[in-house]
């Protein structure tokens, strides 16, 4: 009796953990904001080599301390111009949310963060939406 006992405790124990280790998938908005403000983000919305359409950019966007963003895009992997853009970040409600305009994602997103520093966000699917490179400051000049 005592070792069915224990091993139902030890059931429950594991059922802990495991439950805390999904609960801890996602980083904290303030995380997010730790790991990006006063930096620079770069990626591409939407895979180059999968999508041939118009939307495809690659961009950068900077994360003052102030709240504000400041980005530029052009079309994806091509040489010429950047347009630039701004917005703004927040965090609410325990996650980190952007404002970028017209166009552009907005919304509270969920992240986390890989071993090699990958940043990626998830939309409401739970599904990858990006993946950012993180800069240190500001090389871009944003």
């Amino acid at each position: 009796m005592k070792i069915k006992s224990l091993l139902v405790a030890g059931v429950a124990v594991a059922g802990l953990f495991a439950g805390a280790a999904f609960a801890d998938v996602f980083m904290k908005g303030e995380d997010v904001a730790k790991l990006i403000v006063g930096k620079t983000i770069e990626g591409q919305y939407f895979k180059c080599e999968a999508t041939a359409g118009a939307g495809r950019q690659d961009f950068a966007e900077f994360y003052d301390p102030s709240g504000r963003i400041r980005g530029h895009e052009r079309p994806c992997s091509q040489a010429g111009s950047w347009h630039n853009y701004g917005g703004s970040w927040e965090v609410k409600n325990g996650k980190f949310c952007v404002n970028l305009g017209s166009g552009r994602s907005n919304g509270c997103f969920d992240y986390n963060v890989d071993k090699d520093g990958t940043l990626r966000r998830f939309n409401d699917k739970g599904a990858t939406d990006l993946t950012f490179k993180i800069y240190d400051g500001n090389p871009d000049h944003l």
